[in-house]
């Protein structure tokens, strides 16, 4: 029954994924050959030490910005810097509801610090909002925000590292092989082999 089911599932991602690049249909839409380019890329999907340290670099900076749209914001990240979108999705989830309280206040002191030494340039302009409250809300966001983008660009090198040290353990849990390397040129095939394209890039 499981394997019946699996194969189920295959023939229904590979006949998705053979829709989605039919040559016409990118021919005709430069939104489909943008997302395919990014969305339907082998390296997005199957993890090897590269692309999964990227996605823990890419994974600590998404969970630093508190805001809506996390993890959209993430995948498109991941698809554009070509690193394992799953991996993305797993490390972004650090910052959730039980962990938004601390990490907001942490990056609005890192940010407070930040403006006391460089300056606030905004500082005139919310002088003039009339109510104390809307004024201290906004420099509330504007610390926490400002706090939230430096601290994720400076955590993506330490995330990047954990990610390639860790990839070992990770590798032999998910059963993948040490040495995987994955190929992205198009090779010459046989007339009698299947084309490339029928490696669905998802399983």
């Amino acid at each position: 029954m499981l394997d019946k089911t699996r194969w189920y599932i295959r023939r229904a991602v590979f006949r998705t994924y053979r829709y989605l690049k039919h040559p016409r249909r990118l021919k005709s839409s430069p939104a489909m050959r943008w997302f395919a380019r990014h969305f339907l890329d082998k390296r997005v999907w199957r993890p090897c030490q590269a692309t999964f340290a990227g996605g823990w670099a890419v994974g600590f900076f998404v969970c630093a910005q508190i805001m809506p749209g996390q993890l959209p914001l993430g995948i498109i990240l991941a698809a554009i810097f070509r690193v394992n979108i799953p991996t993305v999705i797993v490390v972004a989830w650090l910052s959730n509801p039980v962990t938004f309280a601390p990490i907001g206040l942490a990056e609005k002191a890192f940010g407070d610090w930040l403006l006391g030494i460089f300056g606030d340039p905004l500082n005139d302009t919310f002088q003039k909002i009339a109510n104390p409250d809307v004024e201290k809300g906004v420099r509330f966001a504007q610390s926490m925000f400002l706090g939230g983008i430096i601290g994720g660009i400076l955590s993506t090198p330490i995330g990047y590292a954990l990610g390639w040290l860790s990839w070992t353990g990770v590798a032999k849990l998910l059963r993948i092989p040490l040495t995987k390397r994955l190929h992205f040129k198009r090779q010459s095939h046989p007339q009698d082999a299947p084309p490339p394209s029928q490696d669905s890039p998802f399983i």
